[in-house]
């Protein structure tokens, strides 16, 4: 049975909340290897064949393209790759574009790409899509993702009683880099950066839990006794505590 977050009928109702333009009032603490990511990427792809896996509506991809050759972005969900189209009609920016794409099928042949990259997108979610990154990467071509880690959310899993990692055997960067050199990648490198997130209240946090896959089947008026519970166990006087990892993915081909 294919996961409810798997699924492209679930981002696209994911990126419908995104037209609302709902925020949510959170800082970070240590850091989420976010910041050090988008510079790693933005550096390696000057002057190549990118493609974005996951690129939801496009914002970064856009941003690649100031350096890139080309890139193209790929997405299943119908919604999001409206909003990319939007955004991209609105730039001065010709070597960009967009299309419906699924990671387990890509629709580009061997050796297509220099780079390929994932903002915590599905990537690596199997050694299959793995092989298919590796498939469509020319020689020496790189891969780069950055991802969700087994201790991330670990509190709101545990008092919800399900969560995106929750039951996750190993650890992700250990897993993962395994992957990568089980489809034929070398120099597999996984770095883990883990931090705090605090929410201003718990009413930031439900736009987060409604906005991404944190927890599966959120339902702001159903999961109200586990927000309650939240409320009561993880706030301090800094706000709702919830902790962050990320890893950050890197391969050659």
């Amino acid at each position: 049975m294919v996961k409810e977050e798997k699924t492209a009928a679930y981002w696209d109702r994911k990126w419908a909340l995104k037209k609302q333009r709902l925020r949510e009032n959170v800082i970070l603490d240590g850091s989420d290897g976010e910041q050090e990511f988008d510079e790693e990427l933005q550096s390696v792809a000057r002057g190549k064949k990118v493609l974005d896996v996951g690129c939801g509506p496009g914002e970064f991809t856009l941003i690649i393209a100031r350096k890139a050759k080309s890139v193209v972005g790929i997405d299943t969900s119908q919604t999001a790759l409206a909003l990319a189209e939007k955004g991209l009609a609105t730039v001065p920016i010709k070597n960009a574009s967009f299309r419906f794409g699924d990671i387990r099928r890509l629709p580009f042949p061997g050796e297509s790409f220099d780079l390929v990259y994932s903002r915590r997108g599905p990537a690596s979610d199997s050694r299959r899509c793995l092989s298919e990154v590796f498939r469509i990467l020319r020689r020496e071509g790189i891969f780069l993702e950055i991802t969700i880690g087994e201790r991330d959310k670990q509190n709101l899993a545990s008092i919800f009683g399900r969560g995106q990692k929750l039951g996750y055997r190993g650890q992700v960067s250990s897993v993962k880099k395994r992957w990568l050199k089980e489809v034929g990648f070398r120099e597999a490198t996984a770095r883990d950066y883990l931090g705090t997130e605090i929410f201003h209240s718990v009413d930031d946090l439900v736009v987060r839990l409604r906005s991404a896959p944190i927890i599966p089947s959120f339902d702001p008026v159903k999961d109200r006794p586990f927000l309650e519970r939240v409320k009561e166990e993880c706030t301090t006087d800094r706000g709702v505590e919830t902790s962050v990892h990320r890893v950050v993915l890197t391969a050659r081909k």
